[in-house]
């Protein structure tokens, strides 16, 4: 929302419109939240109630979902064109998917599997990490990893010429996450009873699906098939 207000063509919006797109990302990150804990007990099968919130982590997917289908409902109620502010946002969203993991890594939680890679890293006793191999192991730090990668993102998508900036950056994600998820060693959690699919790469699958579903039936009107 910082960034915003260095945002050129953000600044061209009215006063009014860019009230409600700042409220609508704020209901849409505490909306996001909800979701990403409801995914994280869901997929891990542990109860969510009040008594046991500090026990359930955050799915980043999950939250994802949630919180851009509240915002993208916010828009339409609000008649504010959806993927054109989408598309105005995406450079935010990038940053700050990139200050999350760099806090996952801090965290010590998301991190990869053992590797005998120069740039794996040991985390501290006592962390997840640790605790999860019961041993000193040098893992993937998968958290930068995906940080780099949004950072190239964040480089394409804020180029003025770029159009599309929402659909690319959740598109390469998706690719992203989808085969990142081989070397990741935290627990993954299960989703519709099946043991192929982490629930990420099921989410991540699904979203290259519908956006290059939504590309191409945008392409086919274009033409006027």
């Amino acid at each position: 929302m910082v960034y915003l207000q260095y945002e050129k063509q953000f600044s061209l919006l009215d006063a009014d419109k860019k009230n409600a797109i700042h409220l609508g990302l704020l209901l849409s990150i505490m909306m996001g939240f909800v979701g990403a804990f409801t995914f994280e007990a869901y997929t891990q099968g542990t109860p969510l109630n009040w008594h046991n919130l500090n026990q359930i982590g955050l799915t980043f997917l999950g939250g994802v979902t949630v919180g851009i289908l509240t915002l993208t409902i916010f828009l339409k109620l609000k008649s504010i064109a959806v993927l054109r502010t989408l598309n105005l946002l995406t450079p935010a969203f990038c940053l700050s998917h990139i200050l999350g993991r760099v806090g996952c890594f801090f965290a010590g939680c998301c991190f990869g599997s053992p590797t005998n890679l120069s740039f794996g890293v040991q985390f501290p006793e006592h962390s997840l990490a640790h605790d999860h191999f019961m041993k000193n192991v040098h893992v993937h730090p998968t958290q930068l990893y995906e940080s780099f990668f949004i950072f190239i993102v964040f480089l394409t998508v804020r180029k003025p010429e770029i159009k599309s900036k929402f659909l690319i950056y959740l598109f390469s994600y998706s690719v992203f996450r989808f085969f990142i998820e081989f070397i990741r060693a935290d627990n993954r959690g299960t989703i519709f009873n099946q043991s192929i699919l982490t629930p990420s790469q099921f989410i991540s699958l699904a979203a290259a699906i519908v956006i290059i579903a939504f590309t191409a039936r945008q392409k086919l009107k274009s033409y006027n098939l």
